[in-house]
């Protein structure tokens, strides 16, 4: 594959890990910028989506100037509408379950659980927050959101740093730097009040443990199919159902939040996993 051979475009494959980094910091940037100056999550808008916009933009740039392209980073025609329902049937299934045991918990604490469909704001330590944007707004957010992520994470980082990296470290810097890039929320928090200190610090600790985590997941997907597809519509389905489909009860919307996603999560990658590890002994050839 022929790429551009003035010393910006060979520095992305000669230097991978800087240039991520720097990337990746600028990124940063445009997210600290929305989150603490726009708050645009705090709007009628209820979605911090310009950083993302921004965040695509840069993509677009770096291609250009590395002269790769988006098949090069993972959205490949090939199988794509097979992995896009591989991801798709992931997330309903295994939030299916998640829905199910918490209704079932707060069934039997007496909390009379029923499922509302409203356009909500995530919170990591506020109870659901409904917004006036549209359910259309808010699918059409998430696939901003999903293609900037995916884009970024599993599929440019993991195309450059895999010029020097292997597999192993390829996958843990990428969900790595994922992690991290949710630390921006519980720091808000902390910042403007809603948290102490050492709340903020083991709630910081678990959300990145498990954003890392679902990075994890996610470049195994990446690795199994060969594309970006169905990681980024199961990414897609995890985003969009949290913020629309809501388990109201007689403690509150949302009340086991947290515990529904993390139920989700954990049992999404233990599939995963087991399915890529399948994968790579070549006894799961369906991919």
């Amino acid at each position: 594959m022929k790429y551009n051979t003035n010393a910006i475009g060979n520095a992305f494959f000669q230097y991978p890990l800087r240039i991520c980094i720097v990337i990746y910091f600028i990124c940063y940037a445009f997210r600290l910028w929305e989150y603490f100056v726009l708050k645009t999550d705090e709007s009628v808008i209820g979605e911090n989506f310009i950083h993302k916009a921004c965040g695509v933009a840069v993509i677009f740039a770096v291609l250009f100037v590395s002269g790769l392209h988006w098949r090069d980073i993972g959205f490949v025609r090939d199988g794509r509408l097979k992995n896009i329902g591989l991801g798709l049937i992931l997330g309903f299934g295994f939030y299916t379950i998640a829905y199910a045991v918490e209704c079932i918990v707060l069934y039997v604490q007496g909390a009379s659980p029923s499922l509302k469909i409203a356009s909500g704001g995530f919170s990591l330590v506020k109870s659901t927050e409904f917004v006036s944007t549209g359910i259309a707004f808010i699918l059409l957010f998430n696939v901003l959101n999903v293609w900037m992520e995916e884009g970024l994470f599993r599929g440019l980082f993991t195309r450059l740093l895999r010029e020097r990296y292997d597999c192993r470290m390829t996958i843990f810097i990428t969900a790595l730097l994922f992690g991290l890039w949710h630390l921006i929320m519980p720091v808000r928090s902390f910042i403007e009040g809603q948290m102490k200190l050492a709340p903020m610090l083991l709630l910081s600790a678990g959300y990145v443990a498990l954003t890392f985590v679902y990075g994890l997941k996610m470049s195994f997907l990446y690795r199994m199919t060969g594309s970006v597809w169905a990681g980024l519509s199961e990414h897609f389905f995890n985003n969009s159902v949290i913020n629309i489909v809501h388990v109201a009860s007689s403690r509150g919307s949302d009340h086991l939040q947290v515990v529904r996603i993390v139920t989700a999560q954990l049992l999404s990658f233990i599939f995963v996993t087991i399915l890529y590890l399948l994968k790579r002994k070549n006894l799961l050839p369906v991919f």
